[in-house]
């Protein structure tokens, strides 16, 4: 009699067993299937992810910078005399003006990730082998800005292509410009 009850309890036991364990596959398939989707929610919503894009802005801009900035010796010297900013202050503004942009940019959604692992390519900006883009979306039209992978592991960005041609940076150069005229 104690058998009976023992090899029901096994089959119980067994059967919790399974089910969890194809509970578990499925959600680990279903995770899987939805990983691009999760990804982008993740940095839309994630100011460490805005926060990333804009410094990845400020690295590439500061070299443009320092060398657009470049103020010649009686430049340098008249602003000395006449107590204005020198070329060290107007570099540092205009790095400040490209993190103001790059955060206005988010806040009022010029900038978007998207999800273009399905797509070759994005107003004629090759994506191929690409699973994200910063979409730059002022214009009439959406634009790539830049096209990356990311490491789902570690959940940083991989390797990233940036699109030179996009308005952006026209728009960015004219938002620096017309802070530099203001100071």
């Amino acid at each position: 009699m104690a058998r009976a009850g023992s090899s029901v309890r096994k089959r119980v036991w067994r059967r919790v067993v399974v089910a969890l364990m194809v509970g578990i596959a499925a959600i680990a398939a279903l995770i899987f299937w939805k990983r691009y989707e999760m990804a982008l929610w993740y940095m839309e919503g994630n100011k460490k992810a805005q926060e990333m894009v804009i410094l990845r802005m400020l690295e590439t801009a500061r070299p443009i910078i320092e060398r657009d900035l470049k103020m010649t010796l009686p430049e340098k010297i008249l602003s000395t005399m006449t107590g204005k900013r020198n070329e060290k202050e107007r570099q540092t503004d205009a790095l400040k003006d490209v993190r103001k942009f790059g955060e206005l940019a988010f806040e009022n959604h010029w900038l978007k990730f998207k999800d273009v692992h399905n797509l070759g390519s994005m107003n004629g900006f090759n994506l191929h082998g690409f699973n994200f883009a910063l979409d730059w979306n002022r214009g009439n039209t959406d634009e790539v800005l830049a096209a990356f992978n990311v490491n789902f592991l570690k959940r940083k960005p991989g390797k990233m292509q940036v699109n030179d041609y996009c308005s952006f940076f026209t728009e960015l150069r004219l938002y620096v410009e017309k802070k530099a005229k203001e100071n």
